[in-house]
């Protein structure tokens, strides 16, 4: 038991520090794309629910360190009886129990802060398409009373409320914060509903998008990871259902874990970009070190101007667009001044099948074309999304 707790201990505060690393990146990412002045309400509530689940890491290593893993279950009637309202057991078990509750609070309250997270993120992800709107606003009505009827079922279970310590005589199972059978069941179903709102406002705007079909399956999995925490909150009630009343420290296991991918798949979609860059540099470098080649393998040739236009296909976009034209309209051209930015070169560089074989020389023009969108209000929408 003591190598158990040793081990969940070292377990809690790994995750910890990994939540913090996540976390830190995500406000990284967001500063350096937007700035201070353009972060959101998203943001805010992230430094909310970091303090939320550094207190609920806190309460699980007072259950284990300090409280020895004990609660007011897992007793026979008998030993409640014997054991001595004084003694160091009753004490543990007592202060465990309170511990408990204040960490059954603290997981409900981290897991409702990081749906709003979502709400915000998706306000701002749905900015312009007014039916999938809508269905946004109704989180802000549905995520406040589903919390506050979690809150209601952890204050209003037990009555009166201090009969959550208490040792002898036994209480009823509702009064039992670590193997509460309601509490556990009716925040899993709370999590389960809402996680499952939460998933159907952007899964369609991105099947039904035009995006490319290999970003549509990224953005979807990505959306879909509340399957996963769903995975680890109804793990957590089997759990504390099936075992709980031989191991009450299971309660605090569970809630940690499932905490912590909540709060990794919350800050998934901010730190992407920084987990995509580097996977596309070592892609790019890898590309780049088998399709590169000397620089005097490209011969001279006389440039009127220089710049991104001075070669073909050279521009930000890589424009494919070209004009060619005959030697005496490219000479006229050059005398004058007026081909500025255009490469004169032999058909050695530019390929005489460009135009069956026609002998001379080629004017080369590429054309860059820009477009921009006109509200700026999608800026971050497109930005969130081009990421992936």
């Amino acid at each position: 038991m003591a190598s158990d707790g040793q081990a969940f201990l070292r377990e809690v505060w790994a995750l910890q520090a990994t939540a913090y690393v996540i976390v830190s990146l995500r406000y990284y990412q967001r500063i350096s794309t937007l700035g201070w002045h353009k972060l959101a309400w998203d943001d805010a509530f992230m430094v909310l629910a970091t303090l939320v689940y550094t207190a609920e890491s806190v309460a699980a290593h007072f259950v284990i360190a300090y409280w020895k893993g004990f609660a007011n279950n897992a007793m026979t009637e008998e030993q409640r009886a014997a054991l001595d309202p004084n003694s160091e057991e009753w004490r543990l078990r007592v202060n465990g129990s309170k511990t408990h509750v204040i960490g059954l609070l603290l997981y409900t309250t981290l897991l409702w802060i990081l749906k709003a997270c979502w709400l915000v993120y998706y306000f701002r992800l749905t900015e312009g398409i007014r039916k999938m709107r809508k269905l946004v606003r109704y989180g802000v009505i549905i995520m406040p009373l589903t919390y506050i009827s979690c809150l209601l079922v952890a204050f209003l279970k037990c009555i009166p409320f201090d009969h959550q310590w208490q040792i002898y005589p036994i209480p009823p199972n509702r009064c039992m914060p670590a193997i509460s059978f309601i509490q556990t069941i009716y925040v899993m179903v709370m999590n389960t509903v809402t996680d499952f709102y939460l998933m159907a406002i952007p899964i369609p705007i991105v099947w039904g998008s035009q995006l490319p079909w290999k970003k549509k399956v990224r953005l979807v999995i990505m959306f879909s990871g509340a399957f996963l925490e769903m995975t680890f909150g109804i793990l957590r009630c089997v759990s504390i259902l099936t075992v709980g009343d031989k191991d009450p420290a299971q309660s605090g296991y569970w809630s940690v874990r499932e905490s912590f991918v909540s709060f990794t798949l919350t800050n998934l979609p901010m730190i992407y970009p920084i987990i995509k860059k580097y996977i596309d540099k070592g892609t790019t470098k890898g590309s780049s070190n088998m399709n590169s080649h000397p620089l005097g393998q490209y011969p001279r040739s006389a440039m009127i101007s220089s710049g991104p236009r001075s070669r073909p296909n050279d521009t930000a976009w890589d424009s494919e667009e070209h004009i060619v034209v005959s030697s005496d309209q490219k000479m006229a051209s050059s005398e004058d001044g007026s081909a500025k930015g255009v490469e004169i070169s032999s058909d050695r560089r530019t390929s005489g099948a460009r135009q069956g074989g026609q002998s001379g020389r080629h004017i080369v023009v590429t054309t860059e074309v820009t477009v921009q969108e006109s509200a700026a209000k999608h800026d971050d929408r497109m930005r969130n999304i081009d990421h992936f």
